[in-house]
């Protein structure tokens, strides 16, 4: 039970009863109908008397309700990302104990085999009181029960697939997700913002913190939907002339973005201008490296982007550019609720605020190793520079991080995915993804320009193309859009092999 987090939407519906809390193409949510709904559904959850409840379902008013209204019953929420697959879903309702499988379906769009899912785990469909869109299946997991779940009871287990695509669960006390709330709320209090855009999933532990339970303990609105009416059209397709649309006609002040979103803006103000984005006071990016070019080209079009870093096994965010303290390059400075120390191979090691360990694995550790290389400079800000067992070591010897040849090659138009190796070689190759409209000169051409940025040793002096975008579908992604370079190099070894001639091309 999120005591803090439901003592200020209580209070805002006691000073503020008619402030709008959630916002939808259909329906406002004011604070005191918001109040209301969860601790009425939060009655029938508590008479039900489970711990586990997991939620699917598209962005909506109702996963707001279901998500608080448990945790306000003390149940544990587990969010199911929407591109699981069956045999994924399966594992996670299983691994996490999952009591309760909540199906939020407001156009009747869950799909069959989600349906066919539950009721194959045993699962009777039963009816809750609570004014909500949904489908209730209580399960009966023929599961193991794990003492530690029992005994730690985590306010949530947010799953991620990771690279090997078995998803993993990170279990988070409702202490820390309260002290990440209250330190992102502290650290934005003075921007005065506006109605936030949830514009990317909920399942994403990232907008569930810092778009949802930020926005409502500051008092201000999230305008949510299904994401692609947003923009966000699927993993790897952004439609910006929709995102613009909605910035415009919901009055949007803050969004959350991932860097190929900002790529994409970038592009569209070359043709149109800026104009459609003036409203925004704050964008966040996370979930990936953003080269320090594209953030220029955002301060030159005077649009408020400010970059910042975290992971899943600390509560989402650990350090942030504010207005005020901003750095380009940098992932800002360390929030008050966590401590960041730099260890001797460069690995960024976060202390405070960790999770209580993974399910089935509830090892807690004061310190989170988090397998990524950096630093900070003299006045406190932190640089990420790749991921520590990802650095390519040339046969000269060169110590390359290929997120940042990555970023950098990202900030050319022509180029909308690429993947870099060169393990033991002379020379950097990349796999490059781009629109089959884009002859493979202008991508020479492109790729020039971006290694004129670049020492020698950093720049791509051998290339192929992906003939797809990479994707979840094709294993080339992971679900939260990073890179599977082991999948991709294996699909692309022969082409990657460079051929003397063309070496020096670029």
């Amino acid at each position: 039970m999120m005591t803090a987090l439901f003592e200020r939407i209580s209070l805002h519906a006691q000073q503020y009863p008619q402030r709008e809390a959630v916002v939808t193409a259909q329906a406002t949510l004011s604070y005191a109908e918001l109040q209301q709904r969860v601790e009425l559904l939060s009655a029938s959850f508590k008479q039900l008397n489970l711990r586990h409840l997991a939620l699917w379902g598209v962005n909506s008013m109702d996963w707001i309700v279901a998500d608080l209204a448990a945790q306000k019953a003390g149940m544990t929420v587990i969010p199911v990302p929407l591109f699981f697959t069956a045999a994924q879903v399966r594992h996670l309702l299983s691994d996490s104990q999952t009591e309760l499988l909540c199906i939020l379906d407001e156009s009747f769009s869950a799909p069959e085999w989600m349906l066919n899912l539950a009721q194959d785990m045993s699962g009777d469909e039963i009816f809750i009181a609570g004014q909500l869109h949904a489908r209730f299946f209580q399960l009966e997991l023929a599961v193991h029960y794990s003492s530690s779940l029992q005994t730690q009871h985590p306010a949530k287990i947010t799953y991620t697939s990771g690279s090997t695509g078995t998803p993993k669960g990170v279990c988070l006390a409702e202490d820390t997700i309260e002290s990440i709330t209250h330190s992102l709320s502290q650290a934005l209090a003075s921007s005065q913002l506006g109605r936030h855009l949830c514009l990317i999933p909920f399942a994403t532990l990232l907008e569930n913190i810092a778009g949802i339970y930020v926005a409502l303990s500051m008092g201000r609105a999230v305008v949510v939907g299904e994401v692609s009416q947003f923009g966000l059209v699927s993993n790897h397709t952004f439609d910006t002339q929709r995102f613009v649309n909605t910035v415009q006609s919901y009055q949007i002040e803050s969004v959350i973005l991932l860097p190929q979103m900002l790529k994409a803006i970038v592009e569209y103000s070359a043709t149109h201008g800026a104009a459609g984005f003036k409203m925004l006071k704050f964008i966040a990016v996370g979930g990936g490296k953003v080269s320090a070019d594209l953030l220029k080209q955002f301060q030159q079009l005077n649009l408020p982007v400010y970059e910042g870093y975290g992971l899943s096994e600390c509560a989402s965010v650990v350090s942030l550019n504010l207005p005020g303290a901003r750095r380009i390059g940098s992932v800002g400075r360390i929030l008050p609720h966590v401590e960041v120390e730099i260890v001797a191979n460069s690995e960024v090691v976060v202390k405070g605020n960790a999770m209580l360990g993974y399910v089935n694995d509830m090892a807690a550790t004061p310190y989170i190793h988090t397998g990524d290389a950096g630093y900070f400079d003299e006045e406190g800000y932190l640089y990420i520079t790749g991921r520590i067992k990802q650095m390519i070591i040339s046969s000269f010897g060169r110590n390359i991080s290929p997120e940042w040849v990555e970023s950098n090659s990202l900030t050319e138009p022509e180029i909308q995915q690429i993947a870099i190796f060169g393990e033991a070689q002379p020379h950097l190759s990349a796999v490059i993804y781009a629109p089959d409209d884009t002859p493979d000169q202008q991508l020479a051409v492109a790729l020039q320009r971006a290694n004129s940025r670049m020492p020698d040793y950093a720049q791509i002096k051998h290339w192929c193309r992906s003939a797809e975008p990479f994707s979840l579908n094709n294993q080339m992604l992971t679900d939260n859009g990073k890179l599977r370079r082991q999948q991709i190099q294996q699909k692309f070894q022969a082409e990657l092999i460079p051929d003397e001639s063309q070496l020096n091309f670029a």
